[in-house]
């Protein structure tokens, strides 16, 4: 039983599941004054050309200060000698660089003493060599050299000197990933990787070259990119095209998004559609089409037509 003036349990169980549902509605206000206030620091400090969450300026103090197997140097205490016997304790985990992959091949390097430095500095007699010390550091080294394409002609001597006819053979090529361009295969995935992998635009991979020596425009990167799209990558797009139709469930967000701002420039905009399994839980395959700003198309049920071709951004 109750006492007098104290409310029942009726009342108390209310007052719970009312303060229980005023927790939740302020939980959730802080998750979305917090999104705001990220979202505001963004706008706010952000550069205005390509907004990066990860972009810091301290990002290889950063890195450095994080302890994982990757640290240069070794993490173990070394204690004094004090003479008592070693105690059966938990040892503590040895960190240190990773070993350089077995795989990349080896260019050995060697460091002699002078001939006048192999004297022994007690006795003054020869010394003799009793080992060598092996460190291994890596070495990445790009380098762009020209491939001279020599393709030998041949003649027949006897037509030359009766004047019948003088048929001239030439050695072929093998088949060019883009016909009369300057790009190599390795030259075009170099490229395609900066632009496409690493999110490098043409103007910045442009500025690379120019710094390595080699002055190439970026309207010659930009017809490499979509020489090499319409001519190789179009299978993969037939890939992708298919993957997504056999999707379920097919979404459309036609938000437009500018990518670059410049200035006296509208930007490019992009349309994404995105195929929802559900045979793999969370696995989506994603489709983004680059379109000049400008009236949004209506694309056609289930995935737009072949991606019109635009400058990079």
């Amino acid at each position: 039983m109750n006492r007098a003036g104290e409310p029942s349990v009726e009342v108390l169980l209310a007052r719970i599941a009312a303060l229980q549902a005023e927790n939740c509605q302020l939980a959730e206000r802080v998750v979305k004054l917090e999104e705001e206030l990220a979202l505001a620091r963004l706008h706010r400090f952000a550069p205005r050309s390509e907004k990066h969450v990860d972009r810091l300026f301290n990002e290889a103090e950063q890195a450095a200060d994080e302890a994982d197997a990757d640290s240069e140097e070794f993490n173990v205490i070394v204690l004094p000698d004090t003479g008592l016997p070693a105690t059966e304790g938990a040892i503590g985990k040895k960190r240190g660089r990773r070993p350089l992959p077995a795989n990349l091949p080896r260019e050995r390097v060697e460091y002699d003493l002078p001939d006048d430095q192999k004297t022994c500095p007690c006795c003054c007699g020869q010394m003799h060599r009793m080992g060598e010390a092996v460190t291994e550091q890596l070495h990445i080294e790009v380098k762009a050299k020209v491939l001279q394409n020599v393709r030998f002609k041949y003649a027949c001597r006897h037509c030359d000197r009766t004047g019948i006819n003088a048929p001239v053979v030439t050695a072929p090529m093998p088949t060019q990933p883009l016909p009369g361009s300057v790009a190599t295969a390795s030259t075009l995935a170099f490229a395609l990787v900066h632009k496409y992998v690493d999110g490098t635009p043409l103007y910045r991979l442009a500025q690379a070259f120019e710094r390595a020596g080699v002055p190439i425009s970026r309207g010659a990167l930009g017809h490499w990119v979509i020489g090499s799209s319409e001519k190789h990558l179009h299978r993969i797009y037939n890939a992708l095209k298919l993957r997504l139709r056999s999707q379920p469930l097919i979404h459309g967000d036609e938000t437009t998004v500018q990518v670059l701002k410049e200035k006296d420039r509208e930007g490019h905009q992009h349309i994404v559609y995105v195929g929802l399994s559900q045979r793999q839980g969370q696995s989506r395959a994603h489709r983004s089409s680059g379109l000049s700003a400008g009236p949004r198309p209506n694309p056609p049920a289930g995935l737009p037509r072949r991606l019109p071709r635009h400058r990079d951004e």
